[in-house]
């Protein structure tokens, strides 16, 4: 892959300069490990890797060039596509294990908190006495259970979205 980036810059800077009046391509390093590719020869302190002689390209090298140029686009958006389908599918499996850490969290609690409540209403005296904290807890274990179906939520749109980034990726190949 390190060497298919280079390649690629290399095949579109020669592809998108095809009227180079130079005859040679001086490939050459400075002193700071700078590669060159210029049409004039390098400087006394560069030191040269390659001499290419420049020839024009014919009409057929460059459809060829322009073919191989779609080919690698055309690659590089199926990549893309596979790795946002990959993303995707990793958000999803992220947002599923959320949704069950949630729905364990609730129902613990609202087993926690029916027996307190239980507890606290068992006379009429103590429910009357108990009221106000009766519906806070009340209030808090719903508020718990809308946060853990929200989560739920979330992990169905992100299992959507994966599988229709996946569909796109497959769709392309």
């Amino acid at each position: 892959m390190k060497i298919v980036i280079p390649a690629l810059a290399l095949l579109f800077l020669l592809a998108a300069v095809p009227d180079l009046a130079a005859q040679k391509l001086y490939t050459w390093t400075d002193k700071k490990g700078v590669t060159h590719i210029t049409d004039e020869p390098p400087p006394e302190n560069g030191s040269v890797q390659d001499v290419t002689p420049y020839s024009e390209k014919s009409p057929q090298e460059i459809d060829a060039i322009e073919r191989e140029k779609q080919q690698m686009r055309k690659q590089y958006e199926q990549f893309e596509k596979r790795e946002a389908a990959r993303q995707a599918a990793a958000e999803a499996q992220k947002a599923e294990e959320r949704a069950q850490e949630l729905m364990q969290k609730v129902q613990v609690e609202t087993e926690r908190n029916q027996e307190y409540v239980r507890r606290l209403s068992s006379t009429k005296e103590k429910r009357r006495q108990f009221r106000k904290k009766i519906q806070r807890i009340k209030t808090e274990t719903e508020a718990t259970q809308a946060e853990a179906e929200a989560a739920v939520q979330q992990a169905e749109e992100a299992a959507q979205k994966a599988r229709q980034a996946e569909e796109d990726a497959s769709t392309t190949q």
